[in-house]
C-alpha cells in the first residue's frame, strides 16, 4: 500500500519557474544576503567597542591575506560559472528563469562568504583593519548586483557589440 501511495501520478512532475517568481526569489535572497553582513558588521563593531584584549597583528595579516586570496580566486570563478548559466544571453537570447536564479545566487553566495569570512576575521583577530577591507570590497560588489531580471527578457542585448544595445546582465 505504501508503494502505491508513494508512486502517485504527479510525483515526478516539476513546476517550471516563471519570470515573476524567479525575480521574486532573487529579490528575497538578495535582501537577506544584503542584511546578513550588515548585522554581522554591527555585531563586530559593538564587540570591538569595549575591547580590552590585544590585537594579534600577525594573525590579522594572515587572515587578511586568506580573505584577499578568496576574493581573487573564488569571486572571479563565480562570475565564470554565472556566464555558463547565462550562455543563452551571450547568443542574443534570454536566460531561463531557473538559470537566472542559479547564476545570480552563485555570484551572491561567493561575495557573501567573502564578506562573512572577513568579518569573522575581525572578531577572531580583534582588529578591524586590514581585515575589514575584503568585506568592504565584497559588500560594494554585492550592492551593485541587485536583481533586475533584464537577462530573462532582454533579447538581442548580450550578443551585440554596439554599446547602445549591449547591457551587462543583472
Amino acid at each position: 500500500m505504501a508503494a502505491i501511495a508513494s508512486h502517485g501520478s504527479n510525483v515526478h512532475e516539476t513546476t517550471e519557474l516563471t519570470r515573476e517568481s524567479a525575480l521574486k526569489t532573487a529579490w528575497y535572497g538578495y535582501l537577506v544576503m544584503l542584511v546578513a553582513p550588515f548585522l554581522l558588521f554591527l555585531f563586530v563593531a559593538w564587540s570591538m567597542m569595549d575591547s580590552t584584549s590585544r590585537r594579534n597583528v600577525s594573525f590579522a595579516d594572515g587572515w587578511f591575506l586568506i580573505a584577499v586570496g578568496y576574493m581573487i580566486t573564488i569571486v572571479p570563478a563565480s562570475f565564470f560559472l554565472r556566464s555558463r548559466s547565462f550562455a543563452e544571453y551571450w547568443r542574443g537570447g534570454s536566460v531561463s528563469p531557473r538559470n537566472y536564479v542559479l547564476g545570480m545566487y552563485v555570484v551572491w553566495v561567493a561575495l557573501e562568504i567573502a564578506g562573512i569570512v572577513s568579518l569573522i576575521g575581525c572578531l577572531v583577530t580583534r582588529s578591524l583593519l586590514p581585515t575589514m577591507l575584503p568585506a568592504l570590497a565584497a559588500f560594494m560588489m554585492f550592492v551593485v548586483l541587485w536583481p533586475s531580471g533584464r537577462a530573462m527578457v532582454a533579447n538581442h542585448r548580450g550578443a551585440s557589440d554596439d554599446p547602445e544595445k549591449y547591457e551587462e546582465p543583472r
